[in-house]
């Protein structure tokens, strides 16, 4: 398996320009996107098998690069009752951190779900854009910035149920690790594997206008096409991403949130959404530019906000 994902990534390096430095393996991006949206993991529903399963692959990874535990646990349990499926559930968040060399007290919140749909009617339903994409970019930046520490402190946040409507967003906010107001920036990642057009929308900045400038300026560097849109006021209520994942939970508390997705494709919440059907080099180059936003963020967050 692992001389499939070699061959495919040297493929790409020699069919698709990349950044000249690289911060991210490209092979480690490809392989837990792969692995997570594999058959092994039976689509990752919450509580069920698969998804147990995926949050001790979680686990183990963020104890390998180092992230930080609180209350001596990376695990944030919960239970909630679901009154459209009429039952109860018991969720696993996945917390991590790493502390900040120059701003410890202030929190970015980087997230991206982990669970999804399960199986249905004999079909697995794997998720590997929805989203394993979101959560192999997590896991390699907390690889890259384990090793390049941050100036504010990161929580990783790998929420469960979201699919469920953003349950482990809800309960990470209601039952903090840290003080909300301590939690200065959200930056939320959910399907971010495939766009035919090359386009990586960012919905967030509408509400907190500081963000977008920094943001149009890191994106002219980038091969793919950076879009902003899908929140109030523009849209309909239909085309409004604001609340169509976890990062709507941190609006509505009022901490600032940026969300990283692309446009529904024809295998959205689907069984054909395979790692097969990613765009491996549109994924890679995505989760640069995300990584970029997020440093640039880090460095320079306290210039911005006083503008």
């Amino acid at each position: 398996m692992e001389w499939k994902i070699l061959a495919l990534f040297f493929c790409i390096l020699l069919s698709t320009p990349l950044p000249a430095q690289p911060q991210l393996l490209a092979d480690s991006l490809l392989a837990h996107v792969q692995t997570l949206s594999s058959d092994k993991y039976e689509g990752r529903r919450t509580q069920e098998a698969g998804n147990l399963l995926a949050g001790e692959y979680l686990l183990q990874r963020f104890e390998n690069f180092g992230l930080e535990q609180f209350d001596s646990t990376y695990l944030q349990s919960f239970h909630f009752y679901s009154r459209w499926q009429k039952q109860g559930y018991e969720g696993r968040n996945v917390i991590g951190y790493l502390k900040g060399t120059e701003y410890p007290e202030k929190y970015i919140v980087l997230s991206a779900h982990y669970d999804h749909l399960g199986k249905r009617d004999g079909d697995i339903y794997n998720g590997a854009d929805d989203n394993a994409s979101g959560v192999g970019a997590l896991l390699e930046m907390a690889r890259y910035l384990g090793q390049h520490p941050p100036r504010h402190s990161i929580i990783f946040a790998a929420f469960d149920a979201e699919e469920l409507g953003l349950r482990g967003a809800d309960h990470f906010l209601d039952e903090p690790p840290v003080p909300l107001d301590n939690i200065i920036l959200n930056v939320n990642m959910d399907m971010i594997s495939r766009n035919t057009r090359q386009e990586l929308y960012i919905v967030g900045a509408g509400y907190n206008p500081f963000l977008r400038a920094p943001l149009e300026k890191l994106g002219e560097d980038c091969p793919l096409t950076i879009s902003f849109g899908h929140e109030s006021p523009e849209p309909t209520r239909s085309d409004d991403w604001t609340m169509a994942s976890d990062h709507g939970k941190f609006h509505q508390k009022n901490i600032p949130f940026l969300y990283f997705g692309v446009e529904d494709h024809e295998d959205y919440h689907q069984p054909t959404d395979d790692f097969e059907r990613i765009l491996p080099a549109f994924y890679i180059q995505a989760a640069e530019f995300i990584l970029n936003s997020l440093l640039h963020l880090d460095e320079h967050w306290e210039q911005l906000v006083r503008r």
